[in-house]
């Protein structure tokens, strides 16, 4: 199928030799002696207006339809406020249907030249350098609204883009101390606030899948949205555990990449969280420890503070009850509104430990204060047809970085007697 310039290319082709053989035929109107050339001529207006006709029929059908991927692709943009308002232009989805034509087609030498000149119009800064020919930047956005929307942590946790891996944040735990005098009376110094230094640590999530280009020759579904899909589920997946769980090594660190201590606030080291026990070596405990939790955690931060664990945990919070045989759980009463735990709402985290002994399946409070996700670039997607004949490799690819900031604003409930 032809591109949507080339195809008004030929309208605009066919428009002029329209004009310039009406002008032909006015002159023979009134010439007698040549009327077989006229009647040619009129038929071949006639014929030349009906190609025309036809083809612009096909543009105005190509262009709604691309119309319509431009706003699909802006709503879902929109969607998760990343903070990119880019709609993809004409360029861009010519590119992409040229980059889909192409690796299903097997790399044939028209498609592999018609994606290249597609990519030199449409190819921008996010689809990063490097061999082979780019994804375009539609699947990228794709992928990464995507992410953003099924990783469970970056909905909670404090999200920012950085133009520079050499990101700090300050944050202060507070501290400022005070004293009261009477008129005149001196003033002694008071305690300064407590702040410290946050440098996120960071590393490359990234996915490398790969097909034979056998498969791509007998595909039958649709290797766009697979690919989407896939890298989807991967990167939410590993957002979550990094946020959670990760080392910070050639990783963000998560919160309980330093094991979470008994020390209160204000008197343990920077960036470990507090946990409280269970007060049973195999269980969760009962529900003053859900109680005593929620209120371990100071009043500024439960404010805003809620529930996590995974959906094993889930389900045996669901069944606890108070002394008085309530239960602590209670359903949302409208459709879309969440469920709560002792008047807190109950976030799911597949990458939440389950409840085994020293493990800390459940955390209270504040995430967004408690921890910070780097982003350092846009997703990036590269085909590579070349370090490996005979198959076809896509290289996606994300800059993260992430830390504890304030270690107050969450606490963990830990399996221990």
């Amino acid at each position: 199928m032809a591109t949507l310039a080339e195809v008004k290319a030929a309208i605009e082709d066919q428009a002029k030799g329209t004009q310039t053989l009406r002008d032909e035929v006015k002159k023979l109107q009134g010439d007698a002696v040549d009327r077989d050339s006229f009647a040619k001529l009129e038929a071949l207006v006639t014929d030349l207006d009906e190609k025309r006709q036809k083809m612009e029929t096909e543009y105005l059908a190509e262009l709604k339809e691309a119309k319509e991927l431009a706003e699909e692709a802006s709503l879902k943009a929109g969607r998760r406020g990343s903070g990119t308002d880019e709609v993809p232009n004409e360029d861009q989805i010519a590119h992409k249907s040229a980059f889909v034509d192409f690796i299903r087609g097997h790399g044939t030498a028209d498609l592999k030249h018609a994606a290249d000149e597609a990519e030199k119009k449409a190819l921008g800064s996010a689809t990063g350098s490097g061999s082979g020919v780019a994804v375009p930047t539609v699947i990228a956005q794709d992928i990464q609204t995507k992410t953003n929307d099924d990783s469970v942590m970056a909905g909670l946790v404090k999200v920012v883009r950085v133009g520079t891996s050499d990101y700090k944040e300050i944050v202060d735990k507070g501290g400022l101390g005070f004293g009261w005098v009477g008129a005149g009376d001196a003033r002694a110094a008071t305690g300064k606030p407590d702040v410290y230094e946050v440098e996120p640590a960071m590393g490359t999530v990234y996915a490398y899948p790969e097909a034979q280009e056998e498969q791509l020759d007998d595909v039958f579904f649709d290797i766009e949205n697979w690919l989407v899909d896939s890298a989807r589920t991967s990167f939410a997946n590993a957002r979550d555990v990094a946020v959670i769980a990760g080392d910070g090594t050639k990783k963000p660190l998560g919160m309980l990449g330093t094991a979470p201590v008994a020390t209160a606030d204000g008197a343990r080291a920077d960036k470990v969280f507090q946990f409280l026990a269970s007060g049973n070596a195999g269980t969760i405990g009962d529900a003053d420890k859900l109680v005593e939790l929620v209120y371990l955690t100071k009043a500024q931060y439960r404010a805003n503070g809620r529930f996590l664990m995974n959906s094993l945990t889930t389900s045996k919070v669901r069944t606890m009850k108070d002394g008085d045989g309530r239960f602590l759980w209670a359903d949302g009463l409208a459709v879309g509104q969440p469920a709560t735990l002792l008047g807190y709402a109950v976030s799911t985290a597949e990458a939440m430990p389950g409840i085994a002994a020293n493990a800390t399946p459940i955390a209270f409070g504040d995430f967004r204060k408690a921890y910070t996700l780097v982003e350092r670039h846009d997703l990036r997607v590269t085909r590579d047809e070349i370090t490996k004949p005979g198959f076809v490799k896509w290289h996606i690819r994300q800059r993260l970085g992430g830390a504890p900031t304030n270690d107050d604003a969450v606490k963990f409930l830990k399996v221990a007697a």
